[in-house]
């Protein structure tokens, strides 16, 4: 489960989502499901063994999105605009 520990920390999961097209709205919303439970239950999942489990397998501590590898071979990105390209 990544922990960082301040902003600087965290730039490195930030810069993960950014180049995801899963990631940040246009109105700067979260639209990942893995980005919402690793901001939202970070915290409160470190004491439980279940929910760390669960959080290590989505994000490791150096921020890389497990789940960003695994969409990026089914679907190819257009980085400009962020639309599927078949």
């Amino acid at each position: 489960m990544a922990y960082f520990s301040n902003g600087t920390d965290g730039e490195v999961f930030d810069n993960e989502c950014q180049g995801c097209k899963y990631g940040y709205s246009e109105d700067g919303n979260v639209n990942c499901p893995i980005q919402y439970v690793q901001l939202v239950y970070n915290y409160d999942a470190c004491n439980n063994k279940i929910a760390t489990k669960i959080l290590n397998d989505l994000v490791k501590n150096d921020g890389t999105c497990e789940m960003k590898k695994a969409f990026s071979k089914d679907f190819k990105t257009d980085a400009h605009n962020l639309k599927l390209n078949f």
